[in-house]
């Protein structure tokens, strides 16, 4: 690869680019999904490419490739060389040349490798049979998943820049599929995780399950505004939704409600939303950023009030300020935004202490349609819900089949309390612990 990326620059530098930059992406993932005991499907890829950019004539070009070969310098010169003759943005992307240190992080964790396929496909095969097995109205399990992957990645350029980066992770999905006379009800469970010992199939079997059985009979409630607890899980997944309202290049464009608010009350006092690239297991984890900046961990939002937008150097420019570190970028893409492990702060509440706190309300323990219900540019939405009562604290009786609607940012005006729960949600880098908020409109019965 040192050799390849070596002849690409000395070959550039002759036909005219200025500054060069080189981007590899290399992953290795596992897939598979168990039906009745039996696989289902079963994918291994095994994935290499090379991103290049360089600058010529003082314009910005990109190409990419996923032959790592000689052969392949001259297609990615002359393509990059065309696309920079006709890009005729006035704010042009530039190379870097490095931050003056780098925080050091560990994704890589060597005894995830080990695991063999075996273990993997047992896992699985596991969970569906612990499911199974743990009540008779459980039919089936319609999704039984394991992942893992495994993946290493390089930045180099013609001005010294030379870092690289290394990770890997196991993931788990399942779906109990439960069923009494004309009655059915589904439960999912998911794990991410960085250390095999932990995964443990009857956990997540048990949530699934319990999802599936609690629901069971369950009816709409009555149409009103409520107290309200938006579990975790599902409030990481509406910040996962909305994150994008937070990139310097969406309130550039008009598309964020964020615009105008820098340094302004954007939510209640308990909110605290930061981004830590530091955290290790998470898929957002790494020292540097698309275009090599040095990340940092930051307030996005501090006690309610608006402290950053997330940076690339473009858009930095654009501000007349620095980069936050928040560049994104594959090889076979151009600069973007992106947060890295964006989350809630926690509280210092457990959830039976909101619980008790809250008194009467409900629990929003599932939403969907966030794509399609979702606006991330206004943050209306308008949700399906499941869920459950709580009276005195204590949790009374579930509900399905009702919408939860309102805005976002409002909502987050709305937040009296954070659980102690914090999780990271299915997206791997977005997370948030339980929310109690003062008030949520419910369309129901």
């Amino acid at each position: 690869m040192k050799h390849l990326i070596s002849k690409l620059f000395e070959q550039g530098k002759k036909m005219g680019f200025t500054d060069m930059e080189i981007l590899t992406n290399e992953n290795e993932s596992f897939e598979v999904k168990i039906y009745e005991q039996q696989i289902d499907s079963y994918k291994v890829t095994d994935s290499k490419g090379m991103g290049f950019r360089g600058v010529y004539e003082n314009k910005m070009g990109y190409s990419y490739t996923e032959k790592l070969a000689d052969d392949s310098i001259e297609i990615l010169l002359r393509e990059a060389m065309q696309n920079a003759m006709i890009n005729d943005n006035p704010d042009q992307d530039k190379i870097f040349e490095g931050s003056k240190e780098y925080v050091k992080t560990n994704n890589y964790f060597p005894e995830l490798d080990k695991v063999t396929v075996e273990e993997k496909i047992q896992f699985a095969k596991d969970m569906e049979s612990i499911a199974k097995s743990m009540d008779s109205r459980i039919k089936s399990c319609p999704y039984c998943f394991f992942g893992s992957s495994s993946g290493k990645s390089a930045l180099v350029n013609t001005k010294g820049l030379e870092l690289t980066d290394k990770g890997n992770s196991i993931y788990c999905y399942m779906e109990a599929l439960a069923q009494d006379g004309e009655d059915l009800s589904d439960g999912f469970s998911f794990c991410f995780e960085n250390n095999f010992s932990d995964f443990k199939p009857e956990n997540l079997a048990k949530e699934a399950v319990e999802k599936a059985i609690s629901y069971m009979g369950a009816k709409p409630i009555a149409s009103g505004t409520y107290k309200t607890i938006i579990l975790n899980t599902v409030s990481s997944d509406i910040l996962s939704a909305v994150n994008s309202c937070f990139s310097a290049r969406a309130v550039q464009k008009g598309m964020s409600f964020l615009k105008g608010k820098l340094g302004k009350k954007v939510a209640s006092q308990a909110v605290t939303i930061v981004d830590d690239p530091f955290l290790p297991g998470q898929s957002g984890t790494s020292s540097f950023d698309g275009e090599g900046v040095a990340t940092r961990y930051k307030e996005v939002i501090k006690e309610g009030v608006l402290k950053t937008y997330l940076h690339n150097m473009k858009t930095a420019k654009i501000d007349n300020t620095e980069s936050t570190g928040n560049a994104s970028r594959s090889y076979k893409s151009n600069i973007g935004v992106a947060p890295t492990n964006l989350y809630f702060t926690k509280g210092d509440k457990s959830f039976n202490e909101l619980l008790n706190q809250m008194g009467d309300g409900i629990v929003i323990t599932e939403v969907s349609a966030l794509h399609s219900g979702f606006n991330d540019i206004s943050g209306d939405f308008s949700l399906p819900a499941k869920g459950y009562t709580v009276k005195n604290g204590t949790k009374e009786k579930y509900f399905r089949q009702v919408t939860v609607s309102g805005n976002y940012f409002e909502l987050l005006n709305d937040v009296l309390m954070t659980g102690d729960d914090l999780t990271f949600g299915t997206n791997g880098n977005i997370g948030s612990p339980s929310l109690y908020i003062s008030k949520i409109s419910v369309a129901g019965e």
